[in-house]
C-alpha cells in the first residue's frame, strides 16, 4: 500500500541535475516496487493506492498490471497528477532525489475508498512512511493496517525516509516512531535507524529498540556489506554478494519483496510465529533477499531492474 510514482533517471550517472542533459522515465515508488517484486519472484500481490488520470498515472497501472500484479484496488482521480521524483545518480550508484509531490495523486487516498474485504485476503500488508507525511493518504494508510491488524494479518513497514518531503526531521521521527508500533517486521538502512533511535554507535542496541517498540523482526539492510537481522531471541549479519553496481534504485524493495515472499512460502506469515523463526531459516531468506537487492544494481530503474526467481536461484548456485 502506498505510492507509485514516475522516476527520472540521468541519461549520464555521476552528474548533478543542473549538468544531467536528459532523463530517462521509469516506474518507481517503493510500494509499488515490493508488488512487483513479489509478483516477479512468483507470489501473489495486490496494490492499493491511488493513480492520477493522467498519461502517468495510467502508464503506472499498465506496469503493475504487466507484472501481474493485482490492481483492482487502486483508486484512479483526477483531482491531482502523478508525483514525480528526479533521481541523481553518482559514480559509485548511490542516489539523491528531488520531488514532486504537491499535491499528486497517491496522498489523496481514503479510509473509506479501502475495501476491508481486500486486506482481508492478504498474508501481509506492507506500507512505507512516505504515505504518512500527508492527510488524508496518512489516516487512510493507518486504517488499512489497523484493520489489517485486526484481521490477524502481519504488517511489514519499511522506513524508506525522504527527508527532503517531511516539514521537520522531528516530525518525521515521531510518526516513524507512531508506525513502528504497529508493525510486525521492519526494514531498515543502516543510517535510517541510527536517526530513529538516535543511536549510531550499536547495531544490536538500536534494532532492540526497535523491538521494544513492539516488532518481531527487524531488518538492517547495509549496501553491499549484506544486512544485519534481530529478533527477540536472535541476532545475525548475512553477507550480500559482490556485483558491479549501476543503480542502487530499488535495491531495498527488492530485498523487501524477497524476505516476504520466502516468509509467506515458509509459513511464517502468522504474527504469532515471526519471532520463533530459527536462526537457519533466517540467513536463507536473508542470503536469498540480498542477491535479490544486489542484481537490482545491475541495472537502472527500480522496476524494470527487479530480479527473477531465476536469476536468484542461478546466483545462490541452485536449480529450480
Amino acid at each position: 500500500m502506498g505510492e507509485a510514482l514516475i522516476d527520472f533517471i540521468p541519461t549520464t550517472p555521476g552528474k548533478g541535475l543542473a549538468d544531467t542533459p536528459a532523463f530517462e522515465k521509469r516506474p518507481g515508488g517503493a510500494p509499488a516496487n515490493v508488488a512487483v517484486g513479489i509478483a516477479r519472484l512468483g507470489g501473489s500481490s495486490g496494490f492499493i493506492g491511488k493513480f492520477a488520470d493522467d498519461e502517468f498515472g495510467r502508464f503506472l497501472l499498465k506496469t503493475l498490471e504487466e507484472n501481474q500484479v493485482d490492481t483492482q484496488a487502486v483508486v484512479i482521480t483526477q483531482e491531482a497528477p502523478t508525483g514525480l521524483a528526479f533521481v541523481t545518480l553518482k559514480d559509485n550508484g548511490e542516489r539523491e532525489f528531488i520531488f514532486y509531490r504537491r499535491p499528486c495523486a497517491d496522498i489523496l487516498l481514503t479510509a473509506d475508498e479501502i475495501a476491508v474485504s481486500y486486506i482481508e485476503q492478504a498474508k501481509v500488508l506492507h506500507f512505507g512512511t512516505v504515505s504518512l507525511i500527508t492527510e488524508p493518504g496518512r489516516s487512510a494508510t493507518y486504517h488499512a493496517v489497523r484493520q489489517a491488524r485486526q484481521a490477524g494479518k502481519i504488517i511489514s513497514l519499511d522506513v524508506n525516509l525522504r527527508e527532503a518531503l517531511w516539514p521537520s526531521l522531528a516530525a518525521a521521527r515521531q510518526e516513524i516512531r507512531t508506525a513502528l508500533r504497529l508493525a510486525h517486521i521492519v526494514k531498515v538502512s543502516g543510517e535510517e535507524l541510527a536517526f530513529i533511535t538516535e543511536n549510531n554507535e550499536s547495531l544490536e542496541e538500536a534494532a532492540k529498540q526497535i523491538l521494544e517498540l513492539g516488532s518481531d523482526l527487524v531488518l538492517v539492510t547495509l549496501g553491499a556489506a549484506g544486512c544485519y537481522v534481530q529478533t527477540k531471541h536472535l541476532a545475525t549479519a548475512v553477507k550480500s554478494i559482490a556485483v558491479h553496481s549501476v543503480d542502487t534504485t530499488g535495491a531495498g524493495d527488492a530485498f523487501t519483496a524477497a524476505v516476504l515472499t520466502r516468509l509467506v512460502e515458509a509459513g511464517l506469515h502468522d504474527p504469532g510465529r515471526i519471532h520463533n523463526i530459527s536462526l537457519s531459516t533466517l540467513e536463507e531468506i536473508c542470503t536469498f533477499a540480498n542477491i535479490a537487492g544486489a542484481l537490482t544494481c545491475t541495472r537502472k530503474g527500480a522496476i524494470p531492474a527487479l530480479p527473477t526467481r531465476k536469476e536468484i536461484a542461478e546466483r545462490m548456485g541452485l536449480a529450480e
